[in-house]
């Protein structure tokens, strides 16, 4: 079940980001720059999660930092031009949001199996 959900999450976020990246609205400056920023690496951390072993320690950290590394190296790219694209070093900042938000779901979707282990079961 956790694998699902896991996929739901990666998929649905990043089917997002790309529907976002179509939208052409009064909003078209946020969808297309920091909404895209916050899910991309919202996404990248659950589809990382079904690739990486969960007996990995700091599972979660891991993942939010691969995250933010991969979307960051886009914009570093950017800046750089070897990237097409507009540099801008607030996105860096919602690269972070979008991995600590992807924490904080998998904390609070996941953490009954955190909870299992403070449960004592009867004999």
């Amino acid at each position: 079940m956790n694998k699902l959900l896991e996929t739901v999450y990666g998929g649905v976020t990043l089917g997002g980001a790309a529907l976002a990246s179509n939208y052409n609205g009064e909003a078209e400056w946020f969808t297309k720059g920091y909404l895209q920023d916050v899910t991309l690496p919202f996404g990248l951390y659950f589809l990382n999660k079904l690739i990486v072993s969960p007996s990995r320690k700091n599972i979660e950290w891991f993942n939010a930092t691969y995250a933010f590394l991969v979307c960051s190296a886009f914009e570093v790219g950017q800046g750089l031009g070897w990237y097409n694209g507009a540099f801008d070093s607030k996105d860096f900042l919602a690269y972070a949001a979008g991995s600590g938000l992807a924490v904080a779901a998998d904390k609070l979707t996941f953490r009954k199996k955190n909870l299992d282990k403070l449960v004592e079961k009867p004999i």
